[in-house]
C-alpha cells in the first residue's frame, strides 16, 4: 500500500535505519489505513526483551479491609512503581493474589508465559515474606518486604522515619501537646 519494499518497512517500524521523511510518512499512513500493529510478541522474541515488568500484590483485593495491618499504603507503591516503570518505557502488568498467598507462584508463571523482564512482590506492611524462587532469568524485587534468602528489596527506613517524630513530641511544650496538632502517625511516615 505504500509502494515501498518490505526492509523499508521494517526500517521504519524498527527505526534501525535512515529514511527519507516522505517515505517514513507513507508507510505510516498505510499502516494506519490498514489497522497495523506491530506485534509486540514477535518483537520480543527476536530481542529477547518484552519490556514487561510483573507486579504481584494483594492490594487491589484488600481495598477497604482493616483487618490486615498496614504501614504505607501499598497501592503508594505500586503508584510509585507504575510512574518509574512508565518513565523507563516499561509497561507494568499488575496481578492481585486475592489474599490467598499460594496464587502467588501461578501468577509468577503467568508473568513469564508472557515473557516479563523482572517481576516486583508488593506487601501490604514491612514483614518478612517467603516468595516462590522467580526462575534464574527474571528478576525479583521485594517492595515493603524481606525474605531470609537476601532477594533485593525496596524496604521502609523506620530508624529515620521515626526519629523526626518523636524529637519532635519531645521537643513540644505540654501546653502545646494539650491541643490537637499536626503530628504524623508511625504510618505516614513508613
Amino acid at each position: 500500500l505504500a509502494g515501498v519494499s518490505p526492509k523499508t518497512v521494517s526500517r521504519v517500524l524498527n527505526r534501525d535505519a535512515a529514511v527519507r521523511d516522505n517515505t517514513r510518512k507513507a508507510v505510516e499512513k498505510a499502516m494506519a489505513e490498514l489497522g497495523y500493529i506491530p506485534s509486540s510478541a514477535a518483537r520480543s522474541m527476536r530481542s529477547n526483551r518484552s519490556g514487561l515488568i510483573g507486579l504481584i500484590t494483594g492490594a487491589i483485593s484488600r481495598a477497604g479491609d482493616t483487618s490486615v495491618p498496614t504501614g504505607l499504603p501499598d497501592m503508594f507503591l505500586i503508584q510509585g512503581a507504575q510512574k518509574v516503570m512508565a518513565a523507563a518505557g516499561k509497561t507494568l502488568m499488575i496481578a492481585d493474589t486475592g489474599g490467598d498467598a499460594a496464587r502467588v507462584e501461578p501468577l509468577m508463571r503467568t508473568f513469564m508465559q508472557h515473557r516479563a523482564e523482572g517481576m516486583i512482590y508488593v506487601a501490604a506492611f514491612h514483614q518478612r515474606v517467603s516468595p516462590p524462587a522467580p526462575p534464574a532469568h527474571s528478576p525479583l524485587v521485594l517492595a515493603n518486604c524481606f525474605d531470609e534468602e537476601g532477594t533485593p528489596a525496596v524496604v521502609p527506613d523506620d530508624t529515620n522515619g521515626q526519629e523526626p517524630m518523636v524529637t519532635r513530641l519531645l521537643s513540644a511544650s505540654p501546653h502545646s501537646l494539650a491541643y490537637p496538632c499536626p503530628f504524623y502517625t508511625f504510618d505516614a511516615y513508613v
